[in-house]
């Protein structure tokens, strides 16, 4: 049962991450095409495109955690035996977690600072609107983290397994 939930959370945010790659590849391509056939363009494209790379940023990023592609320093667990090796994950895997729950943290005092002067972003969005990216993405990553720390640490590669 629980792996159904999981498999369509994970469609869910693989189709968000194409259909926003998808949304900012269109909306480039429109004012690149409106400046060089009309000399004019959309005033709100800029920051919307810049908005949608937090977004693609985040969301890609949370997609890496999940399946164990984000960046990770994993010179140490190769030379230590089994149960440092799982001790080290553990702790390695709750201190990212901490720093990414930290950051959700900061994100939502951000959105705070945003709620208490609001400035428009584009057509009636207020400008805290596009930053709901950064708790909740920082915060869904700090989850998969302790997740991923009660799972046993994937086996050590060898050195040039992981190169393609």
């Amino acid at each position: 049962m629980s792996q159904g939930w999981t498999r369509r959370l994970h469609r869910i945010e693989d189709g968000l991450l194409a259909g926003l790659i998808a949304a900012l590849l269109l909306l480039s391509v429109a004012q690149i095409a409106l400046r060089l056939l009309f000399d004019s363009g959309l005033d709100w494209a800029e920051l919307v495109s810049r908005s949608g790379v937090l977004w693609l940023a985040l969301i890609g990023a949370l997609g890496a955690t999940r399946s164990r592609k984000h960046i990770a320093i994993d010179a140490l667990p190769r030379l230590l035996p089994p149960l440092a090796r799982r001790l080290s994950w553990i702790v390695a895997q709750l201190g990212a977690a901490a720093v990414c729950a930290a950051m959700a943290w900061f994100g939502i005092g951000m959105i705070g600072f945003e709620l208490e002067a609001p400035v428009p972003f584009v057509a009636g969005v207020p400008s805290w609107v596009p930053m709901l990216i950064v708790p909740a993405g920082f915060g869904l990553m700090a989850v998969r983290f302790v997740i991923c720390a009660v799972l046993p640490p994937p086996p050590p590669e060898l050195p040039g397994e992981g190169d393609a």
